[in-house]
């Protein structure tokens, strides 16, 4: 598995520095608009949890790579779990550069008078900190489950079929709970927001967040099971 992420990340350093570029463009403009900075990991996350994912599947499509990788000494587990976690820890590294440079231009803030604007953006405390950890769990309990749906369809169908069918795939993911609770009826939905409301009012908030997180850690480590079963199978 680990010579799989070494060879993820010599293939994929081209991307690497495109996905860098893009989130500095992208999360300042994003912090501008939100006058904000909480989302910054959160999104850095995101953006390269779903870059990884695409372009190494992609990449594989390519000149037969996914065919020649296989002629070195490789397993299609080492590949599925390699690339598994060579895109969860790159997505975990870019959050914690988001989080470090944020920290830098606070304390800038704090040590030196910024334009109004800018001196906002750094305005720091505990409502703050509070948003920022909500957007980082949200953030990433939404990239490890659309990627525990991604990877193993570009495993099994490749980066060209994969892409006809993941639309309606994940369309149907996304109305699918709103088709239970209209099924089941209002009783569950009443006791979904009894529980909200009883978490808010005894602090329980944080732990619903975290569990939330690792139930999505358990997804994607099970889709990576998943994927290795379909890969196999994969004629290539």
């Amino acid at each position: 598995m680990l010579r799989m992420m070494k060879m993820e990340l010599a293939v994929l350093k081209k991307y690497l520095k495109q996905i860098a570029l893009t989130m500095l463009i992208m999360i300042p403009c994003l912090a501008a608009g939100m006058g904000s900075l909480t989302s910054a990991p959160g999104v850095a996350f995101l953006i390269v949890m779903f870059s990884m994912s695409m372009s190494s599947s992609m990449y594989d499509d390519q000149n037969e790579w996914g065919s020649y990788r296989m002629a070195m000494p490789l397993t299609r587990c080492d590949v599925v779990r390699g690339r598994y976690a060579f895109n969860l820890l790159a997505a975990i590294f870019a959050a914690a550069i988001a989080a470090v440079l944020m920290t830098a231009f606070i304390a800038l803030g704090s040590a030196v008078e910024l334009p109004e604007f800018l001196a906002n953006l750094a305005v720091w405390g505990n409502q703050q900190l509070e948003a920022t950890l909500v957007a980082s769990i949200s953030c990433a309990c939404i990239g490890l489950c659309i990627c525990s749906v991604t990877l193993p369809a570009y495993f099994k169908l490749g980066m060209t079929k994969a892409t006809q069918y993941l639309p309606f795939i994940m369309l149907f993911l996304s109305v699918a709970p709103f088709l239970v609770l209209g099924v089941i009826g209002g009783p569950l939905l009443d006791q979904v927001k009894g529980a909200i409301e009883l978490a808010e009012t005894t602090g329980g908030l944080g732990l619903i967040a975290f569990a939330a997180l690792a139930i999505s850690l358990a997804v994607y480590v099970a889709s990576s099971f998943i994927a290795v079963r379909l890969y196999s199978a994969r004629d290539l």
